[in-house]
């Protein structure tokens, strides 16, 4: 299983007085199964976004999905709403930078559990993994700063590989 973030796209990102984040941000992932002899079904899928230290948004998604050899899913996840969020010390130094630049550092974790079939007929047992996806510098839509998204070839974003843990390899994984 390969894991890549495609695109992301940051509608809005503001903190209001009484601390409260309003946040819209899309992001296309690709999921492939690049195995000739087994088929994945993906279940339980549940997405999650992290910054500035902080939990933001868990998103289940809407449907499991089967997966057949030598293919590539698309996956596309939305967060957008409003959440409590006192930043206090270095992680509200760094909030306050990147405002200013209109730029966000994002990370966007997936929790899922898979079951292959090999193509004999047989299934392995259910597995539990983790993708970790950091997406640095995401930059609001419209700023001045939204055309060097990524990688400063006019707006272009660059595709990033994320992490695959297995739910077990607590002592290799790390939010941050």
């Amino acid at each position: 299983m390969k894991f890549h973030v495609n695109d992301a796209s940051l509608a809005k990102f503001y903190l209001t007085n009484d601390d409260i984040l309003h946040y819209s941000l899309s992001i296309n992932i690709s999921v492939r199964n690049s195995n000739k002899i087994e088929r994945i079904s993906y279940q339980g899928i549940r997405s999650e976004i992290f910054c500035y230290g902080k939990d933001l948004a868990l998103v289940p998604l809407p449907s499991s999905f089967r997966q057949g050899t030598k293919n590539t899913t698309l996956l596309y996840l939305v967060f957008q709403g409003q959440a409590l969020f006192k930043l206090r010390g270095c992680h509200l130094k760094d909030f306050n930078i990147d405002q200013r630049d209109e730029s966000y550092s994002i990370y966007v974790y997936l929790y899922l559990t898979t079951q292959s079939k090999h193509t004999g007929g047989g299934k392995s047992g259910k597995s539990d993994f983790i993708v970790k996806c950091g997406l640095f510098r995401v930059h609001l839509l419209g700023s001045f700063s939204s055309l060097d998204n990524q990688t400063g070839n006019g707006g272009l974003f660059k595709t990033r590989r994320c992490k695959l843990y297995a739910d077990r390899d607590d002592d290799d994984y790390n939010h941050y």
